[in-house]
């Protein structure tokens, strides 16, 4: 359809010219061609804003009004909010026994208001007298061409790295770059809610990078429930400048986990990336190879708003998750290259947690080659609490015989937990028949049935607490006989305090490097893995400790010296520089 914007020709006018259906139709085409083609040209395609979907209720979607340009630059305008169960939605009947389906919609139009007319070639002898542009929600089973859909999003290089019925990932990597600065790779990964986290690793040979290798780690966190995602992981490109070829020079290693199972296969990934050495020469180059062919070209995507997974039950169909905008098919300004750069900045930001005692920071970065300024905002936690506790006992004696209704008291005693308020709780120990020693907590009316099975005292316990000595004293208040001339109470003191420093050590992350000491020809390549836990930043600084021991990039791949020796490889934690682990390199 894109072919009917050229050639461009208007209507001209003139004195005595007859004027019929065709002439009023180009004029509308006109107008209606040059606005499609400055929205695609423009802007692209994809959701302006609005068009969430929310589940309603678990057979109901809630579809949100807005507005989005389709991949030939028509509008699409949901003027209202919708609330539609899923037999409601075209599409419905051909899903089956499918579980994921997705929600999409497109640009629709129908004739309305029809009027008679004549000589019109039909038997109605009418005619619609306008044409309501509308759309076409709709739900389909069929699973997405997840290339064409990257592709005609503006994204380079993209190749499927690995598909079955629970899972796909997509790769799609930029095709210029400019030499010391971040490569951007993306992954579109799409799973179904069963499928546990993945974390994935690439590592294929490339003349790109000085170590001369690329390695791409990705891994879920387990907090993540989009079902369908688009990550970025950048790679630096510090090897080359003025060059043009493949990222990998073979085929990659991958390795994937999906959950306890482990997946590992060698494969393709085409990519050729031009390689310059300033920003301007990188602009220069994508308007060289940018032409109104490949902005213009068919795209027969639609704008997917959901990925729904579906439980189905003998009566009916019910919504177990949904992910909305699987695709990120919105309008983005001056992020892909596939859309003209508004000179607008795209802003990102993130919250990270830090302890209470820390004080609240501040990270930023700019790409240039993307446009995206990211933010990242260390927010403290609530002020954590911890608790001492001391445990005791305290023997009453009743001196002359038990009396009814007598009170007895203990003498001023220590509860070891120092000087301040604490909190005391009493209670009283007694011999329960068939069950030995118990003891009661709370008011012994609780159990006067012949049904409890027990039959403790009736005597309340009260303390008194003196909080600048450190001491409490304890009594008893008996309502009824008790055997014996000695009662035992039982005290359990607690209180509160901010002792940071257990705290902070309780909440310290812990670094673990693998292998912990390997041995190495002189000259070789190893990679070492570092694990933290304790923090939800799980990133690492590498070095190598004695100079000239090899060097060792971001990623830990390690490339080792011409020199024996033993050399030692730490990894520090970027959320606690103090927390760190050492791995050995023994160089033969």
């Amino acid at each position: 359809m894109a072919n009917d914007f050229f050639p461009v020709e208007r209507n001209r006018y003139f004195y005595g010219k007859l004027l019929t259906v065709k002439d009023f139709e180009a004029e509308q085409n006109y107008n209606r061609n040059k606005h499609r083609f400055s929205n695609i040209a423009m802007n692209g395609a994809g959701v302006v804003y609005g068009l969430g979907v929310t589940v309603h209720d678990d057979s109901t979607l809630l579809i949100e009004s807005g507005f989005a340009i389709d991949y030939e630059g028509q509008e699409i305008i949901l003027e209202e909010s919708l609330i539609r169960k899923l037999p409601m939605i075209d599409g419905y009947e051909s899903i089956g026994d499918s579980s994921d389906v997705w929600l999409a919609i497109a640009y629709e139009e129908e004739g309305t208001k029809p009027v008679n007319a004549v000589n019109t070639g039909n038997t109605a002898n009418s005619e619609f007298n306008m044409t309501r542009e509308g759309y076409r929600l709709f739900l389909s089973a069929e699973k997405p061409d997840f290339k064409e859909i990257l592709e005609s999003n503006g994204y380079k290089n993209v190749s499927t790295i690995y598909s079955d019925n629970k899972l796909s990932i997509v790769a799609a990597i930029d095709d210029i770059v400019v030499s010391g600065m971040d490569l951007n790779v993306h992954f579109l990964i799409v799973k179904d809610y069963n499928t546990p986290p993945i974390n994935f690793v690439l590592t294929g040979e490339s003349e790109f990078t000085e170590s001369g290798i690329v390695e791409l780690v990705y891994s879920q966190a387990s907090q993540e429930k989009r079902q369908c995602m688009i990550v970025d992981v950048p790679v630096m490109i510090d090897g080359v400048s003025e060059y043009i070829g493949q990222l990998f020079s073979r085929n990659v290693e991958l390795s994937l986990e999906i959950g306890s199972r482990h997946y590992k296969n060698y494969v393709k990934i085409p990519a050729e990336v031009n390689a310059v050495s300033s920003e301007r020469d990188a602009d220069e180059l994508r308007r060289k190879r940018d032409n109104l062919a490949v902005h213009l070209r068919e795209k027969n995507v639609p704008i997917y708003l959901s990925k729904i997974e579906l439980i189905h039950s003998t009566a009916s169909v019910f919504i177990n998750t949904l992910t909305d905008l699987p695709f990120e098919q919105k309008i983005r300004r001056g992020t892909t290259e596939g859309i003209k750069n508004s000179g607008l900045i795209s802003v990102e930001t993130k919250v990270r947690k830090i302890e209470y005692w820390q004080k609240p920071d501040v990270k930023s970065s700019y790409n240039p080659k993307n446009g995206k300024l990211s933010f990242e905002f260390g927010i403290p936690v609530p002020e954590q609490y911890d608790y001492s506790v001391c445990h005791g006992v305290v023997d009453l004696e009743m001196p002359g015989g038990i009396k009814v209704n007598s009170r007895f008291y203990s003498e001023e005693i220590p509860h070891g937990l120092g000087s301040g308020t604490v909190d005391v709780r009493l209670s009283i120990e007694f011999l329960s028949e068939g069950n030995g020693k118990s003891i009661l907590f709370g008011n012994k009316e609780v159990f006067k049935s012949k049904n409890s099975g027990v039959n403790p005292p009736w005597a309340e316990v009260a303390a008194v607490v003196f909080p600048e000595k450190g001491t409490m004293k304890i009594g008893v208040w008996l309502h009824d006989t008790v055997e014996g001339n000695r009662i035992r109470v039982h005290y359990f003191a607690q209180k509160p305090e901010r002792d940071t420093d257990r705290i902070y050590d309780r909440s310290k992350p812990v670094v673990r490097i693998l292998p912990e000491v390997t041995r190495l020809s002189a000259g070789d390549r190893l990679h070492f893995r570092a694990i933290v836990e304790g923090s939800d930043d799980k990133g690492v600084t590498f070095r190598v400790e004695e100079e000239g021991g090899g060097v060792i990039d971001i990623n830990g791949v390690y490339q080792a010296p011409e020199q024996t020796g033993t050399y030692e490889i730490v990894a520090e934690s970027t959320a606690d520089p103090e927390s760190k682990a050492s791995a050995y390199v023994i160089v033969e």
